[in-house]
Parts: C-alpha cells; sequence; structure tokens
C-alpha cells in the first residue's frame, strides 16, 4: 500500500512538471526562432500575394523578418540557406531596393562590422592572411553576380589595392546585390572569430 501511495505521488508530480514545462514552452512559442520560422516567415511575405500592399504593413512583416534571421545563430543561418536556398532567393527578389538596404544594415552590417573589428585586432600577419582569404571568396562569388563583376573588371588593379588596404570602404561602395552576395561570407567569418575568442 506504501510503495502504490509513493508511485502514484512520483506520477502526480511528474504530471506537474510536464504540465508546467508544455506552459513554458507554449508562452515562450513567439520568442524562440528557428530557420523554419525564419523561412516561413519570408514564404509568407504578404506581398507575394498582394503587390499592392501597403509600405507600412511591408516595413512591419519585413521586421519581423529581421528580427527572426537576427535572432539565429550562425549554424541555424547557414541551415536556413542550404534548406531554404528558393525562399530566400524568391523573399529578397521581392523586396524594393529600400528594403534591402534596410535589411542589410540590420542583418549584414552587423556582421561586416565585427569582421572588421576583429580584423584590426589581429597581427599584421594574420591580418593579411585573413583579408586574402576574404578576397579569394569574393573573387569566387563574382562569378555569381553581375554588377560585381562589372566593379571588378572596370578597375582590377584598383579593386585590388582598395580592397587590400581599406575593406571598409570597399563593402560601403558595393552594390546591394554584392553586399547580399557577401553575407553568407561575412558571417563565416565572424563565426570563425568568434570561435578564435574562446
Amino acid at each position: 500500500m506504501q510503495t502504490q501511495r509513493l508511485w502514484l505521488q512520483v506520477i502526480a508530480f511528474l504530471a506537474l512538471v510536464w504540465a508546467g514545462v508544455a506552459a513554458v514552452m507554449w508562452a515562450t512559442e513567439d520568442y524562440v526562432f528557428t530557420p523554419e520560422k525564419t523561412l516561413a516567415l519570408m514564404n509568407e511575405a504578404p506581398w507575394l500575394e498582394d503587390e499592392r500592399l501597403g509600405h507600412e504593413q511591408r516595413m512591419l512583416h519585413l521586421d519581423q523578418v529581421i528580427t527572426s534571421v537576427v535572432k539565429l545563430d550562425f549554424s541555424q543561418r547557414a541551415r536556413m540557406r542550404e534548406d531554404g536556398e528558393e525562399t530566400i532567393d524568391r523573399f529578397m527578389k521581392s523586396l524594393s531596393e529600400e528594403e534591402k538596404g534596410e535589411y542589410l544594415s540590420r542583418v549584414v552590417e552587423e556582421h561586416f562590422n565585427a569582421v572588421m573589428k576583429g580584423i584590426d585586432k589581429l597581427p599584421a600577419e594574420d591580418r593579411r592572411r585573413i583579408i586574402g582569404s576574404i578576397h579569394r571568396d569574393i573573387k569566387k562569388r563574382t562569378a555569381k553576380n553581375p554588377e560585381m563583376q562589372l566593379l571588378i573588371d572596370m578597375d582590377p588593379a584598383g579593386f585590388e589595392k582598395n580592397f587590400t588596404q581599406d575593406m571598409g570602404l570597399f563593402f560601403k561602395e558595393a552594390p546591394l546585390s554584392a553586399k547580399l552576395e557577401m553575407a553568407p561570407m561575412l558571417e563565416a567569418f565572424h563565426a570563425r572569430m568568434q570561435g578564435l575568442r574562446r
């Protein structure tokens, strides 16, 4: 009899704990960000169905998408890019230039600024090696981006010199599409630099 009562108390306690866990999960659902939720937000952009949607409504939804992207960690962002390439491309192509600029300023430039601060703190040899690696990665990506290729083809020697001397100026002057192409690379370098600090 004593054992049966003990088991009933244990089961009641566990049921209470799991009910509490379920309540917390339900209450915090809106504050948990995943690649799947972010891709769903991109896929459900209201202007994809209604092109006449007002600017204010577009900006509200864009803000939700940006907030969701910013809350993802590096591995989640990489997984999102791998799993949702078509969704991301469709979403980005649907944005106006102003909206792309907003996205870049809040998502991509954060990584660029962090990478630049990290690079500035490195010894000269490590700095040259990392800038060289970024430079090679950008050159690989130009094949996918005609605007970027045009920028480099106009003055190849100037690109080499300016990029090596002032990567910040290069990034600021690059077209929006080139900055979007650089986003995954900047995130990867930012993640690597954070890994080096640990």
